[in-house]
């Protein structure tokens, strides 16, 4: 049985190590090393988000009033859920219909004569 990563070749595999990190209390990431600037960053807050199909879950952000509203979320959107929907924000799949509609009744029209 041949490894999952075995293709074949005879091209040597390359890894990527990360460095290993100091002794203990010393910074070993550019981060760690570097203070944040204060009164500049935004602050985090507990927001609650709501969808429209009623599901609700609390996160973090930085938006003011605690809340956001969502039109989908995974407990709705098909690719989630499995199930094809349309989901029609601006009435364009409606407008699409009336066109449509308006081509099928002048086809029965026309093969009506």
């Amino acid at each position: 049985m041949q490894d999952a990563c075995h293709t074949g070749t005879t091209a040597r595999l390359r890894f990527r190590f990360t460095p290993r990190r100091e002794a203990p209390g010393d910074p070993a990431t550019y981060q760690e090393r570097t203070p944040m600037k204060t009164g500049i960053h935004p602050q985090y807050q507990a927001t609650e988000v709501t969808c429209s199909c009623g599901n609700s879950f609390t996160t973090r952000s930085t938006a003011s009033g605690g809340s956001i509203h969502v039109e989908t979320c995974n407990a709705c959107h098909p690719f989630y859920t499995g199930k094809q929907r349309i989901l029609d924000t601006g009435g364009r799949v409606a407008k699409f219909q009336q066109k449509y509609a308006k081509v099928r009744e002048a086809q029965a029209k026309k093969a009506g004569k």
